[in-house]
């Protein structure tokens, strides 16, 4: 009953709380444009219930002005909310439920990230809110209707149940954490994640954690599909440390190239054709950094390098 009190004056205060400036405004996240440059995520300030998010404009998001996140009622991601962009238009044309992820000249919050996988016909993709030790959100986007939907609940019963399969009943404790990453779409109703699961917070030497591989396919409707195992693998927790600044670059190319020779004559070509939108945007995403510049194109490289890999691996 306290919980739920306490929400009702929260909702108070946030109602009659006077209009902060950085309310009518938006920025993107250049790194998670669709691979047609159609669509891509950003974030802003929560608006009055009644109000509508179309009507907010953009603050370009590598520019010096911010978006106000102080206030002494609520913490910043109490705040925040995260939306689905019209490139063309510049406008916002879905929320994404539940997502409060916020990063920028403003900051962001520590240990917190997203990743974003897109469908090969950018109608679908999976966005994945991380908190610092496990996923805290999953969500299914589909930019061409406009329409995001709470895929969390599917995405965690089917790696608890993965575990068990893999690794017995000692696996299905109900404490264990879960930590999915690196969605990569390897066909448009079919994508791979990296899952963890166990004591992932942890302070103990050896404590329990096991990771798979899971292969999707993506049923019924995409405005709100329902998302099914078609196999998984265990894989080895080893890790195979960082890729120097020059391997990466190579490792891209070798990547690009082993999935095109799978590839038929007219896939090639939409390959080529993407893998130049993903080198405009890695330029665009690192042009305004200075000292972050080699570290920034460096994740990003990594990211695409695991993606050509999968997506060749699966075919």
């Amino acid at each position: 009953m306290s919980g739920r009190i306490s929400a009702i004056v929260l909702t108070l205060l946030w109602l009659y709380s006077p209009i902060v400036f950085g309310q009518g405004h938006f920025k993107r996240f250049p790194e998670t444009v669709t691979n047609d440059g159609a669509y891509v995520l950003g974030w802003g300030i929560k608006d009055d219930p009644a109000g509508s998010v179309d009507a907010k404009t953009e603050i370009v998001a590598d520019g010096p002005e911010k978006l106000d996140l102080d206030s002494d009622q609520f913490e910043p991601y109490e705040r925040v909310e995260d939306y689905l962009v019209d490139t063309a238009t510049g406008k916002i044309v879905a929320t994404i439920p539940d997502f409060t992820y916020y990063s920028g000249s403003e900051g962001n919050e520590n240990h917190f990230h997203l990743e974003v996988g897109w469908s090969p016909d950018n109608r679908g993709g999976i966005a994945i809110y991380q908190a610092r030790y496990s996923t805290d959100k999953v969500a299914w986007i589909n930019p061409t209707e406009h329409k995001t939907s709470n895929v969390w609940p599917q995405i965690e019963k089917a790696v608890r149940g993965v575990a068990v399969r893999k690794k017995g009943k000692g696996a299905a404790d109900p404490e264990y954490e879960i930590w999915v990453s690196d969605p990569v779409f390897v066909r448009p109703r079919r994508f791979v994640i990296d899952a963890m699961i166990g004591m992932l917070s942890s302070k103990k030497e050896n404590a329990p954690s096991y990771r798979f591989e899971i292969l999707f396919d993506v049923k019924g409707n995409l405005d709100a599909p329902q998302l099914e195992v078609a196999s998984a693998k265990s894989v080895s927790d080893e890790s195979g440390g960082g890729i120097g600044d020059n391997e990466i670059e190579a490792r891209l190319n070798k990547a690009y190239h082993k999935l095109a020779a799978t590839l038929p004559q007219r896939d090639r070509e939409s390959l080529k054709q993407e893998e130049m939108k993903w080198l405009a945007t890695r330029e665009h995403i690192t042009a305004a950094e200075t000292d972050n510049k080699t570290f920034i194109q460096s994740r990003l490289t990594e990211r695409r390098v695991a993606e050509l890999e999968t997506r060749a691996r699966y075919r």
